[in-house]
């Protein structure tokens, strides 16, 4: 498949990420990096360390949170280790952008429903830019199964990358919260 994101960054994105992850955990209320770590991943990478959102084949695979930079903003979408590709929806469909990708480990997280989780409201994610309004993990079921996707506040709508496809959610999907 391929993807109309050629625009990237030309800044140092490991110094990105790390003043991301500084100013996310700030201003969602938890210390400095002690919760939440982005991770440059190679190809096919699992590991129990990464924050999980769903499975896929009648959960024989794991998908994880990944995110990759689209058009100069980190972009949270779904990890397929078997092919190690994070997918993002965009516009209606499902990509896998060529750039880097990054996994994120965390301490102390959990999956809440939206609405009405409300145990410490603080959204996970948050690195991502769009105009002003960031972009947290959601997840939603799709074909039965959790699938990580990106939900975007200023709509409330959890989309998901499955199937070449971006579908949308305004109920019945949860957002991965800070405990």
């Amino acid at each position: 498949m391929k993807t109309n994101f050629t625009k990237v960054s030309s800044l140092n994105l490991s110094r990105i990420a790390t003043l991301l992850a500084v100013g996310i955990a700030v201003s969602i209320g938890v210390p400095a990096l002690a919760a939440v770590s982005r991770t440059t991943v190679k190809p096919k990478t699992t590991s129990s360390g990464y924050i999980r959102g769903g499975t896929e084949n009648n959960g024989r695979t794991i998908l994880y949170v990944c995110s990759v930079v689209v058009d100069g903003e980190y972009t949270p979408g779904k990890y397929y280790p078997p092919n190690g590709r994070c997918y993002v929806s965009w516009g209606g469909k499902e990509y896998y952008p060529s750039s880097r990708i990054y996994l994120y480990k965390a301490n102390s997280w959990t999956w809440g429903n939206f609405p009405g989780y409300t145990v410490g409201n603080n959204p996970a994610g948050g690195t991502e830019n769009n105009g002003k309004n960031k972009l947290y993990f959601c997840r939603a079921k799709v074909d039965g199964e959790y699938t990580p996707g990106k939900y975007y506040p200023p709509n409330k709508t959890c989309y998901i990358p499955w199937g070449g496809r971006e579908y949308q959610f305004k109920k019945n999907f949860q957002i991965l919260f800070a405990n």
